[in-house]
């Protein structure tokens, strides 16, 4: 929550500083909004106010107009009607620099975005002969009665804007159609975010930049409230706010400061860490993963994690040479060794193949967690992997993969020393007697327990919320139970454990 918001809940409480700092909060905003120009969003459609649309690209549109400078300064979400439209539009011209809405611009009949924002600047609609030639073209129509031809009835006083598809190199088809400051984009958010894209940076990108900065704090909110007020006191021309997290796995709360200066952003950060137990948290472990594995490794202590880690870049390097990248693809089951193995050679297949989907292969048992199933799914989006699913015994799980994609010559492993039938593999196994003929590549066969949870705990890797509620292994749910050697009591004569990277003998791992 913004500390502002805190103080004023508590406003009895306040000593005259306290009350004092709220005010200056307010003035500070106000300022920010006097240096920067603003935007207000306004999103058309009776479907985001039914629940039958989730709505986007407002996000979408607050998160990029940011990144230029500019400040959201409202959103609002109105229905497909006209005088509504035109009283929200006329409003939001008023009284902000640049006014954005989505929706509402299609051929149907509740497509009325076009003739509202027409009525807010005391305008008409009319057909727009150069729209009209391109939708005879487009559509192969030549009546314009056809519904085709509402998307050429434009407010007579609309600009066009065209710009060059990036993605193309071409000029774009459609323009962006404004009218003063109202520019009015598709509310299908592919469509929103290409036409964004191509346009945003010349209609709306600005000299302003917002000063702002975050950090992760391995400390509940509640508990560092007197540090957050002592902030709010020691920096009174910066707005801060105030976040907990009771789900994320590397951090329970979230601060952020917005101010005016660089030396002021410096110095908060600085007091912060002095004062707080500050977490090195990534938000995006998986974007340039390659460069972030290597600056990891050169900073560890641990000798024999650096060479573990060493020798796995190198057997990643290797399987590479040795095949193509549509021959491998891994052996994924969301488990914590499986996703180390994802993680690297995931951060090696994008810097060295950016433009190619990795494969991946799931061997899905019959009797699963499900929080494991939601959490591999997650995997496949977040990894972008070109993933099968099979739900058959390993052996002929196997057969079936090579069967469906025979271009496959390797699959990656999470394979660790102490798993069944590690003792026979090496970095490069082939299989045997009547096995699918495949070469298995194992490039963190020889890590230690405590090296998975220093790489995954260290680049923020996100895994299964179980590890954090006692399992050190995930098997079959009928028999896996809480790591025993985690097990303690509380304060209350609770019995309760440890997260998994508490476990310091790695040889009790799968003790149950």
């Amino acid at each position: 929550m913004l500390i502002k918001t805190k103080l004023v809940l508590g406003v009895k409480k306040l000593s005259l500083i306290q009350y004092q700092q709220f005010h200056t909060s307010k003035i500070l905003t106000s300022r920010i909004t006097e240096m920067a120009k603003t935007a207000g969003i306004i999103i058309i459609g009776d479907e985001i106010l039914k629940g039958q649309t989730q709505d986007t690209n407002s996000h979408f549109f607050a998160k990029n107009l940011r990144s230029y400078g500019v400040k959201v300064a409202r959103i609002s979400v109105i229905p497909d009607e006209i005088p509504v439209i035109v009283e929200e539009v006329r409003k939001f011209s008023g009284q902000y620099d640049f006014v954005l809405t989505s929706g509402g611009i299609g051929p149907t009949h509740d497509d009325m975005t076009f003739e509202g924002i027409a009525k807010a600047f005391d305008d008409k609609t009319e057909f727009n002969q150069e729209l009209v030639d391109k939708c005879k073209v487009w559509f192969k129509k030549d009546d314009l009665k056809d519904p085709c031809f509402k998307l050429a009835c434009l407010p007579t006083t609309a600009k066009l804007n065209y710009g060059f598809d990036l993605a193309s190199g071409k000029p774009m088809l459609y323009p962006l159609v404004s009218v003063q400051n109202v520019y009015i984009f598709p509310g299908i958010p592919q469509l929103l975010e290409r036409a964004f894209r191509n346009l945003g940076p010349t209609l709306f990108k600005t000299d302003f930049q917002f000063i702002t900065g975050e950090s992760f704090i391995d400390k509940d909110e509640i508990s560092l409230t007197n540090r957050i007020n002592e902030l709010v006191e020691l920096y009174p021309s910066t707005s801060f706010g105030s976040y907990p997290s009771l789900v994320n796995q590397f951090y329970k709360t979230r601060i952020t400061y917005e101010t005016t200066s660089q030396q002021d952003l410096n110095s908060i950060e600085e007091h912060i860490r002095q004062k707080m137990p500050v977490v090195a948290f990534d938000k995006s472990p998986e974007e340039n993963s390659w460069q972030k594995i290597e600056a990891f490794k050169v900073g560890s202590q641990d000798e024999e994690f650096r060479k573990n880690l060493q020798e796995s870049l190198d057997i990643i390097q290797d399987c590479f040479k040795r095949y193509t990248p549509e021959e491998v693809s891994v052996c994924y089951n969301g488990g914590k060794d499986c996703i180390v193995m994802l993680h690297l050679v995931h951060a090696f297949f994008k810097a060295n193949y950016p433009e190619s989907k990795l494969k991946s292969l799931y061997i899905k048992e019959k009797n699963t967690y499900a929080e494991v199933e939601t959490f591999i799914k997650e995997s496949v989006i977040k990894y972008k992997l070109e993933n099968m699913t099979i739900s058959l015994p390993m052996k002929q799980a196997l057969a079936e993969h090579l069967q469906k994609d025979p271009l496959i010559k390797a699959t990656v492993l999470g394979t660790r020393i102490g798993d069944p039938g590690s003792q026979y593999q090496e970095a490069f196994s082939p299989t045997d007697g009547d096995w699918p003929k495949i070469m298995r590549v194992n490039p963190i066969l020889h890590w230690r327990y405590k090296d998975v949870w220093t790489f995954l705990r260290g680049l923020s890797i996100p895994y299964p919320s179980l590890y954090d509620q006692g399992y050190t292994s995930l098997g079959n749910p009928d028999n896996t139970e809480p790591n025993p050697s985690l097990r303690y009591t509380d304060k209350d004569g609770v019995v309760r454990y440890h997260p998994a990277y508490k476990l310091t003998d790695g040889s009790l791992e799968r003790q149950d």
